[in-house]
């Protein structure tokens, strides 16, 4: 990439766990004159998943809390722990995961989400470690744009997708700071976000509704299946629904069913794993019914492939074996046996995108003029305004001329964008 077009960032923001936290905020009731009591409380849902980067062997932030804020300023906390938790940002590049699931959440519109961050750490691949500067106070505050809406006894799902090459700036040698990158997404019917991951127990199996009841972080989840989804069973074969028993330890890929009863969250399941299955991350080399993952700062593994075995990209989106290509990052879902692994998933990721930055000399009807440079929107261009710690959502109508910006998209004769930010 030319120096001319970039600001050389690394990787990431934020948050995040490899395990589940589960937290309630505030909330409560009210009885009608009739003597009924009517529902004021629903629950949030918050997903966090990271993009890929590989300038790292791990990036991790410790995590104090999270919550949301109405338009009066009024905050529900989603979930706290003052000693704070470390997770690893570099874990969560292939699929989203389970940060908090908070009940209790009282009714109404939010505007605002605020992450608390006490520390980040990078961990270079000869485990050497650079501290990063973080936002003085700790907060970050995200403003998607426009409301989200918390309704009774449904289950929002709220996700926020951590950029790993946007986040953390170098400033000079071995001296990072943190200026945070953060999409929210609230998720709907339409747009159901990334994979999801739940480890749990099998509590009890319902074969004439095709669902099961998964355990999972001492909360129960209900579990739909469909014709489309697959099962794979410990020796890497696929298996059916039927083998599925109570008391079997699985891992259910999915998504959350949106607005579904926050009493017993709902989930449609893609993939169901039995067994010993291992994530392998690395670039991938494609063969012939099978792939060679080659880990960071590992040995080469070739995993074989079913005809079964599932493919993805890091955005939730069906794939095909055909769509990989070596050298791209994945992580692949396999079971070791005897010596071969088998795979039951691959989640496949796209290099990263071009850069754009300096001043916005010119806004015409359809381009932009970045630094003598023309630019145009791509398909469902997205516009922010960064702040030194807050992310806001912004349109094409609030650019100003004279302003700093930093756009991502495709190089060409006329530079095509996804994202534009507009540095305060």
């Amino acid at each position: 990439m030319e120096a001319k077009k970039s600001w050389w960032f690394l990787s990431s923001l934020i948050l995040v766990c490899s395990l589940v936290l589960f937290a309630c905020g505030g909330g409560g009731s009210s009885s009608s004159d009739t003597g009924s009591t009517e529902t004021t409380t629903g629950s949030v849902a918050v997903l966090v998943t990271d993009a890929p980067s590989d300038e790292f062997k791990a990036i991790e932030v410790t995590i104090t809390g999270i919550s949301i804020i109405d338009d009066e300023d009024n905050l529900v906390e989603i979930w706290s722990m003052p000693s704070g938790q470390i997770i690893n940002l570099l874990e969560l590049e292939t699929e989203a995961e389970l940060f908090a699931l908070a009940s209790d959440v009282p009714v109404g519109l939010y505007n605002k989400i605020r992450l608390q961050v006490s520390a980040v750490e990078l961990v270079n691949f000869d485990d050497s470690r650079i501290d990063v500067d973080v936002p003085a106070s700790g907060k970050i505050d995200l403003n998607p744009r426009g409301h989200f809406y918390v309704s009774a006894d449904e289950t929002l799902v709220v996700q926020l997708d951590l950029d790993a090459n946007k986040s953390i700036h170098l400033v000079n040698p071995n001296h990072y700071r943190l200026r945070p990158v953060v999409f929210v997404d609230i998720l709907t019917a339409v747009d159901i976000g990334r994979l999801v991951r739940l480890p749990g127990e099998i509590l009890s199996v319902d074969s004439v509704n095709n669902q099961f009841v998964l355990l999972y972080q001492n909360r129960e989840f209900l579990i739909h299946v469909d014709n489309d989804t697959l099962y794979f069973g410990p020796q890497g074969t696929t298996t059916t629904f039927a083998e599925l028993a109570v008391e079997d330890l699985v891992s259910v890929i999915g998504h959350f069913r949106v607005g579904s009863d926050d009493s017993q969250p709902e989930f449609d399941a893609v993939l169901v794993e039995e067994g010993d299955y291992q994530r392998l991350r690395g670039t991938v080399t494609v063969g012939v019914n099978s792939v060679t993952v080659t880990e960071d700062g590992g040995e080469p593994v070739v995993v074989n492939l079913d005809p079964d075995t599932a493919y993805y990209d890091c955005f939730g989106m069906v794939i095909t074996y055909a769509d990989l290509v070596d050298g791209q990052r994945v992580a692949v879902d396999a079971v070791r046996v005897d010596d071969t692994y088998y795979a039951a998933l691959i989640v496949a990721c796209y290099d990263g995108a071009d850069t754009l930055s300096g001043e916005l000399e010119v806004i015409d009807l359809l381009t932009l003029t970045v630094d003598g440079q023309c630019a145009q929107e791509a398909a469902a261009a997205r516009y922010y305004l960064l702040g030194d710690d807050s992310l806001t959502e912004i349109g094409r109508a609030d650019l100003s001329v004279g302003t700093n910006v930093l756009l991502y998209g495709d190089d060409d004769v006329c530079f095509s964008y996804r994202q534009l930010f507009s540095i305060e």
